[in-house]
């Protein structure tokens, strides 16, 4: 699926937002660029969209009061939610799974954060500014200085709160000095998952007073002459209207819209393996309330190795969960090819840094990874630890031979994402990777001389591919969540086209522009979610 067409995009953002009538004057910014020549047919469609947008708004069954409603309660919304009761706000949460055990962050790995009462018992616990530093550093400045402090500080705050409501930690820190790496430093490893997690979680909202409602999808944005006024949401099959002083929009970003993906990642499609739930709602909200929309994307993708929509299960996992271990070929080191069959990277950086290797692989969008015989035989016998260059994936597939590969790859080829042939040629006119044979050619020529004169692969990934059969992988880019969105303030306020923030509106997690492209450190994306989220949430108490 190709970007999107300027007027159906906006007409499906505007009709998404389930906006009412009164805001079309702050969601003409999303068309307001139309030419001369088309302004008639855009105006016209503006008035079809309102109309339509009016109808859509259900006359509610219900109406609710209080003082901030936070939709979403992943990562973020709960910690929103969770930092404005804590300081005084009546609020509702509320979230389109059935209870708290269906939220995504009962299932992620570790926040990366600073300042927490758990990372005291270092001998030399990172400070604030080592973080900033670190990112700065490494992004040229690329993330909002205001926020990132505030959300930096907060994030060691969001951590004791799991702490003090019962959340286990399996990391010690008293171990962990100034030498160990600033990831290393940062990463507070949860404990607890599943059922066990969910209970902390529930525990933060009981006792901070949070109305929470689970089986509620939030439909749109209430304005009042202009203004954000509230959410309507449908409860249990009902419309809701919840009339708030203060919006926290805590959605979790849009990896499950196709059609958002192909138009912020270049026309790529991505294999969702987090909430396909989450389909941009909160970010297409906000811009009908006016809000800008950032410019940085990334993707927190697949550590495992590759994906392909077609494939079932879609994406490759931890060792024996019933992946199909065929999905690994491509980060094992060896070669890699884009749809035309020509090399596009060091592989080497591929095996050993794979999350952080999503900016080129979205994109090329599929990619290609190619084996011949010989690779296949050691695939069968060798322990898989010997394939992969990252440490934590060598400890976690310890042990474990993919003896059954050729089964997996045939059930591969069987469902359309894998071929294999006697000669290069037939294997390259498969999937139509016309420069193949050269790339091959040329690539048997480093791996000769010991040297990677194109893309300069450390020597140990260079194997020449020169005993028939020969294998192809075809993959796609995979990934947990998207990241970026809205624009804010420090205080993860949305701010409109002149930097101007929107009375009522904050946006916090993957909602908000506030990732850098590429995704940069392990542990960031929850923990720039838990951060934002208790920045928000606090800045919209303090605001009422």
């Amino acid at each position: 699926m190709g970007t999107m067409d300027t007027n159906i995009s906006r007409r499906s953002l505007l009709k998404g937002a389930g906006i009412t009538a009164a805001g079309m004057a702050f969601a003409g910014v999303l068309g307001g660029c139309a030419s001369p020549s088309t302004r008639g047919s855009s105006d016209q469609a503006a008035k079809e969209d309102a109309a339509t947008v009016g109808l859509a708004t259900d006359k509610a069954g219900e109406t609710l009061d209080c003082d901030i409603v936070v939709v979403g309660l992943g990562a973020s919304g709960l910690l929103a939610a969770y930092g404005a009761a804590k300081a005084g706000a009546k609020v509702i949460g509320i979230d389109l799974a059935s209870d708290m055990t269906g939220v995504t962050n009962v299932r992620t790995s570790a926040p990366f954060a600073v300042g927490s009462k758990l990372q005291s018992a270092s001998p030399s616990p990172l400070t604030v500014k080592e973080a900033m530093d670190f990112f700065n550093n490494g992004l040229n400045y690329q993330l909002n200085q205001k926020a990132l402090r505030n959300i930096l500080e907060a994030s060691g705050k969001a951590v004791d709160a799991f702490q003090d409501h019962g959340m286990k930690f399996k990391v010690d820190f008293s171990t962990i000095d100034a030498s160990a790496p600033i990831p290393t430093r940062g990463d507070c490893w949860y404990g607890l998952t599943g059922e066990d997690r969910a209970a902390v979680f529930t525990s933060m909202m009981d006792d901070a007073g949070v109305d929470t409602r689970f089986k509620a999808e939030a439909k749109g944005i209430l304005l009042d002459n202009g203004k954000v006024a509230g959410v309507q949401a449908k409860i249990d099959g009902k419309t809701t209207d919840i009339k708030a002083k203060a919006v926290i929009v805590c959605t979790g970003g849009f990896l499950g819209n196709e059609e958002l993906v192909a138009k912020y990642f270049g026309g790529s499609k991505i294999v969702c393996m987090g909430n396909a739930a989450n389909k941009g709602m909160g970010i297409q909200m906000c811009q009908a309330a006016g809000g800008q929309i950032g410019k940085c994307f990334s993707i927190s993708m697949n550590e495992y190795g590759g994906a392909n929509a077609a494939a079932t299960p879609t994406y490759s996992f931890r060792p024996q969960t019933g992946t199909n271990e065929a999905m690994r070929l491509p980060v094992f080191g060896g070669l890699l090819v884009d749809a035309e069959g020509a090399r596009f990277i060091n592989e080497g950086f591929m095996c050993e840094r794979t999350m952080f290797a999503a900016e080129p692989i979205v994109r090329e969008g599929y990619h290609y990874a190619v084996c011949d015989e010989a690779f296949m035989k050691r695939w069968e016998t060798t322990p898989l630890p010997q394939f992969l260059g990252d440490a934590r994936m060598q400890k976690m597939f310890d042990g474990v031979v993919a003896s059954d590969i050729r089964d997996q790859f045939a059930k591969a080829e069987q469902e359309g994402w894998a071929f294999h042939a006697d000669s290069l040629k037939e294997l390259a006119d498969h999937f139509g990777l016309v420069h193949l044979e050269e790339t091959v050619e040329a690539y048997n020529g480093y791996c000769k001389a010991g040297s990677d004169d194109q893309f300069f692969k450390d020597a140990k990934y260079l194997t020449p591919l020169s005993e028939g059969p020969y294998y192809v992988v075809q993959s796609q880019p995979a990934g947990w969540l998207s990241l970026g969105g809205i624009k804010t303030d420090a205080y993860c306020q949305v701010v409109n086209a002149d930097n101007k923030t929107v009375d009522g509106l904050f946006i916090a997690g993957a909602d908000a522009d506030l990732f850098p492209s590429p995704y940069y450190c392990a542990g960031m994306g929850n923990g720039f979610s838990i951060g934002s989220g208790l920045v928000a949430g606090q800045r919209a108490a303090s605001q009422l």
